[in-house]
């Protein structure tokens, strides 16, 4: 089967939907298809194979736009490329009019689902692109009960596919700090700073590290020598995992956490919000969850870890196993499933 995923804005950028859209085109080659990446347009030049470890050749047809005329390049450009393709499948990651014959999955992230309940013509204009497509997958129940609110059916939840290779585990007395991941506004660093400093003042010797883009950003901020920032690849990400006591993720939007899932594969237990979907944290499982940006509870929740080597043990353990079940394979076999039921239509 010939396979094309698209990402309806720029496939370089260093996101969870990026690796979503690397991560399944690998299981799907792997299960014998032939897959193109398509995207409307990369800000610079980037290699998959570099930043994502995917060997992926993608195609663009624009350059950077704002999104409205990004839709509609996708009607006229896009879809004549699309066509000039000869697909049997198109995986879209970011909804649009695709006119081609070729199957339609959409893939609902949950990014900008809040943001169109602002607008009722944003709303209704989500509610037609999604009505077109022959079949509509949300990540997590989480977003799937995002995008019943805006009156879009999902047909099914299917998580996000994990690439569980690669990742170490360090025993309890070889991690030494807390770490924090992302940099983005939602991410909530000085909830994590506030956090840590909070366990330090009760007598706890840990540092706080802090990786993103944006890390540097946080250390001339926060002048404190236990806030250590860094900007690292994916190979130096791992090592951090399999070192951290605990990853903490004070988010305010999750559709569903790779974060998560990779401190779980490295043994780490998480204290992260409540708004990161049941299916990558589980209360109580593979770390806890806090609601709220409390820093205090935050503070709460690590001490618990910090204090119970059982049961920081069994979290860690817990983890491991818990990611088994998002083997990238075995989701990729799920949307080819899909495929099935489109044809029993």
């Amino acid at each position: 089967m010939r396979i094309i995923i698209t990402r309806r804005e720029h496939l370089d950028a260093l996101d969870g939907i990026s690796r979503f859209v690397f991560t399944l085109g690998e299981g799907m080659r792997k299960l014998g298809n032939e897959v193109l990446f398509l995207t409307h347009h990369v800000g610079h030049d980037f290699s998959p194979l570099e930043i994502w470890g995917a060997d992926a050749k993608y195609v663009t047809f624009s350059v950077p736009k704002p999104i409205k005329k990004v839709v509609i390049d996708w009607f006229f450009e896009g879809s004549k490329v699309v066509n000039e393709l000869f697909p049997d499948l198109i995986i879209m990651n970011g909804v649009v009019w695709i006119r081609s014959g070729a199957k339609k999955i959409a893939v609902i992230h949950g990014n900008g689902l809040d943001e169109a309940k602002k607008s009722k013509v944003n709303a209704l204009a989500l509610r037609l692109l999604y009505s077109r497509q022959d079949y509509v997958v949300c990540v997590s129940q989480k977003v799937k009960r995002m995008a019943s609110e805006l009156g879009i059916k999902c047909h099914e939840v299917i998580p996000i596919p994990f690439k569980n290779e690669g990742f170490k585990s360090y025993p309890r007395d070889k991690r030494e700090f807390i770490l924090h991941v992302g940099t983005r506004g939602e991410k909530n660093v000085p909830v994590s700073v506030e956090a840590v400093r909070l366990l330090r003042e009760r007598g706890f010797n840990v540092n706080l590290v802090i990786v993103g883009s944006g890390a540097h950003h946080w250390k001339e901020k926060f002048k404190y020598d236990w806030v250590i920032t860094k900007v690292v690849d994916n190979e130096e990400l791992k090592e951090l995992y399999a070192r951290a006591i605990a990853l903490i993720l004070p988010s305010t939007f999750e559709g569903f956490s790779y974060t998560t899932l990779e401190a779980s594969a490295s043994g780490t237990p998480v204290v992260g919000s409540s708004c990161i979907p049941e299916e990558a944290l589980v209360d109580g499982y593979n770390g806890f969850k806090v609601d709220g940006l409390n820093p205090s509870e935050y503070a709460r929740n690590l001490e618990i870890l910090l204090n119970n080597f059982e049961l920081w043990q069994k979290m860690s353990e817990n983890g491991k196993e818990f990611v088994e079940k998002y083997n990238y394979l075995h989701v990729s076999k799920k949307y080819l499933e899909v495929v099935d039921r489109i044809d029993k239509k």
